[in-house]
C-alpha cells in the first residue's frame, strides 16, 4: 500500500506542471488517492469493514467515488477528482491517468466491469461500461462512451 502511494507520488513528480508536494497536497486528488491507498491497504483484515465508513465520508467530501474494493495499480494520477465514479469491481493498471467526471462501471446489475491496462489515459467525462478491456498505452478521448458493443481494441481486424 505504501509502496503504491510512493509510486503515485514519484509519477506525479515526473509530470510536467508539477509544482511541489505541498501544492499537490492542497489538491483534493491527493486526498482521494491517499484515502484509497490507506483503506484498500486494510482489505482482508478486520479493519476493512470499519474503515469503509471513512470511504463514504471521503466520497461525500470529495464528490468522488474510488472504492477500496477496486484494484488500482501503482502510479495513479488523478487530475480534478470531482465527479469520478469507479465501480468497486473494476481493475485499473499501473501508471494510469484519470481526469474529472470519469465513470467506470457496469451497464446493469450483474454485468461485468471494465479492466483498464497499464499507462492508460482516460479523458474528462469518458464513460466505460461493462466488461470492456482497454489495452495498455491507450488514450480514451474526452466524453467517449465505451461499451462492449462499441469498442474494438486497436489492431483487431486489421489486415495482416
Amino acid at each position: 500500500m505504501l509502496d503504491d502511494f510512493r509510486a503515485d507520488v514519484r509519477r506525479l513528480k515526473s509530470l510536467p506542471g508539477y509544482r511541489g508536494l505541498v501544492w499537490w497536497m492542497l489538491d483534493q486528488s491527493f486526498w482521494v488517492i491517499l484515502t484509497y491507498r490507506l483503506i484498500s491497504g486494510t482489505r482482508g483484515t478486520v479493519l476493512h469493514t470499519p474503515f469503509r465508513v471513512f470511504e463514504k465520508i471521503a466520497e461525500f467530501m470529495f464528490k468522488c467515488y474510488v472504492p477500496s474494493t477496486a484494484t488500482i495499480g501503482p502510479g495513479l494520477v488523478i487530475y480534478h477528482a470531482f465527479g469520478i465514479i469507479i465501480n468497486g469491481k473494476s481493475t485499473i493498471g499501473s501508471n494510469c491517468t484519470i481526469y474529472a467526471r470519469v465513470c467506470l462501471g457496469n451497464r446493469f446489475p450483474g454485468d461485468g466491469t471494465p479492466t483498464i491496462g497499464n499507462n492508460v489515459t482516460i479523458g474528462t467525462g469518458a464513460c466505460i461500461f461493462g466488461p470492456v478491456v482497454i489495452p495498455d498505452n491507450y488514450v480514451v478521448k474526452a466524453n467517449a462512451v465505451i461499451t462492449p458493443s462499441s469498442f474494438t481494441p486497436p489492431n483487431v481486424g486489421a489486415p495482416s
